[in-house]
């Protein structure tokens, strides 16, 4: 195997104990040591296991084993690094790697060598060869883990899709297209089907995931993580773990919505398609006929990113026909559903209506029903938009199938992670989003340390002040030590302040590694 690798064990006080009684010991910078909360939650809850235990389909490893290689792009992601090519940060730091379980030697070698540790050809090569069931198994371990540690809560869910655009080239594996006329020409790419765990809270889960072609059909992919649910957790999990599902108008279909709660066993929340449908004539002829009662409601709304309050008019009205039309005007009949109508005016005064169609008892709480869905809009819309802002969904890991679905699952487990890191360790997270901001980076691991290693496999996590005082200490003994038995040599010890303040004055320069051994080397001359 290239590299040796070996477990490092961490322990501030071995080391300190190390450098008191003058052992040699190795120092390491890193820019990403300051910062193990995220980590040390990934192993100690099991998940770090789950993103770094896909198996690739060869024969033999291709020189490094799959949990090293998948635990590089594991970091990356945290390092808010989108494209592979990206990577040298992760690949070049001493201490990842050596959390990864690199040796010093392989590190130093590397260091010399002004290169990475591991060849991003070799990363990619890897990600292509997770067959698409790896990665999916994956995912729905851990939805499994999430659900058993009770960090799923609640039966309220939404799904919606997302367009996965290819810019350029038309060779990517099982990629579509699809006309758009607003641009007047195809777009090609990917579709990713996402189910999400939703609360009025705001707090989001992604539970499943499904990618197909551009024009693949939301409704097929849906079903899709459906089946991949009840054949990772049980069959009948998908009526107990879904109570409400709200879908936008894309998922429209009488046949389909009678499948979510005749087969499926789900409740769900949608908006009629267009008002050419018969279910829409129907409500306007029992609104015309029977002029019902529309009782007055606030409502919260967005425009142009403020907030404001509306006055909206809604109505419930249960038993309506859903009926289907053939192409020669015939129809299936698929029961009833049972409709909200809201009544508003748009941006220009003028009056419009909307259609609600739910399975749910619309005429108890017609206002529930709109809330369902307005919750749905703004918390799916926020979790897209961070996964694209933040975590870099639209990066694609290459042009086979395989890796892409690999990296996106990836990234869906990652913010399931840290957002429950968020719900945990709220005062935590807060204080580590700041240094964030500070810092103008999205990273989750930041803050440079110097890492020190001993000779007996175990590492320390050190700032310059900390190892500045390590130091101090063990001079101290030793010029006590000299002037017990030479009491005529005079001992020239630096104070611990300057010593700090020498090695964080090196930490900021170029090449800090070289002048912080030649520094320390003096130090023991002295």
């Amino acid at each position: 195997m290239k590299g040796a690798l070996k477990v490092w064990l961490r322990n501030e006080a071995e080391i300190e104990a190390a450098i008191a009684q003058g052992e040699e010991v190795e120092v390491v910078e890193s820019a990403y040591g300051a910062n193990e909360f995220i980590l040390d939650f990934l192993k100690d809850s099991g998940l770090w296991d789950i993103l770094t235990q896909m198996k690739p389909a060869m024969k033999k490893d291709n020189g490094y084993p799959s949990p090293v290689i998948l635990g590089t792009v594991v970091m990356k992601e945290l390092l808010s690094i989108g494209k592979l090519a990206g990577m040298g940060k992760v690949i070049t730091d001493g201490k990842l790697m050596a959390d990864l379980g690199f040796s010093l030697e392989r590190i130093k070698a590397a260091k010399a060598a002004q290169k990475g540790l591991i060849d991003l050809g070799t990363i990619r090569n890897h990600l292509k060869r997770i067959p698409r069931a790896e990665s999916a198994n994956a995912l729905y371990g851990h939805v499994g883990l999430l659900r058993a540690k009770r960090w799923i809560r609640g039966h309220q869910y939404v799904a919606d899709a997302v367009e996965l655009e290819v810019p350029y080239g038309e060779d990517f594996e099982g990629m579509g297209r699809v006309w758009n006329p607003k641009r007047h020409c195809y777009l090609f790419g990917y579709k990713l089907e996402l189910l999400m765990n939703v609360t009025s809270t705001g707090r989001l889960r992604f539970i499943g995931a499904a990618l197909g072609p551009i024009n693949a059909d939301e409704r097929t992919l849906l079903e899709e993580i459906f089946g991949a649910l009840e054949t990772h957790l049980g069959q009948g999990k998908i009526k107990e773990i879904i109570g409400t599902l709200t879908l936008d108008r894309g998922y429209w279909g009488a046949g389909f919505l009678w499948k979510l709660t005749h087969v499926w066993g789900v409740d769900f929340v949608t908006l009629v398609r267009d008002h050419g449908l018969e279910v829409a004539q129907a409500v306007e002829g029992y609104c015309a006929a029977l002029n019902p009662a529309f009782v007055p409601r606030s409502m919260r709304v967005s425009h142009r990113g403020r907030a404001t309050r509306k006055k909206v008019w809604v109505c419930g009205i249960n038993a309506l026909p859903l009926r289907r039309y053939g192409p020669e005007a015939r129809f299936k009949d698929w029961g009833e559903v049972n409709v909200v109508v809201l009544q508003d005016e748009d941006r220009h005064g003028r009056p419009r209506r909307r259609i609600y169609v739910t399975s749910l008892d619309a005429e108890r709480d017609p206002f529930r029903i709109v809330k369902l869905y307005q919750d749905r809009w703004t918390i799916e819309n926020h979790g897209i938009r961070h996964l694209s802002q933040r975590w870099h969904l639209r990066d694609l890991a290459g042009r086979s199938l395989t890796s892409i679905q690999a990296r996106i699952f990836s990234v869906l487990m990652l913010y399931n992670a840290v957002k429950i890191l968020e719900m945990k360790y709220e005062g935590r997270m807060e204080a580590l989003h700041q240094r964030m901001q500070v810092r103008g980076q999205r990273s989750y691991l930041s803050g440079a340390r110097l890492i020190i290693y001993g000779r007996r496999c175990y590492y320390g996590v050190f700032s310059g002040v900390r190892y500045a005082q390590a130091l101090a200490a063990a001079a101290a003994v030793t010029a006590a030590r000299r002037a017990a038995e030479e009491t005529t040599e005079k001992v020239a010890i630096h104070t611990t302040r300057q010593i700090a303040t020498e090695l964080e004055r090196l930490l900021r320069e170029p090449d800090s590694t070289t002048k912080i051994a030649e520094f320390i080397r003096k130090l023991k001359q002295d």
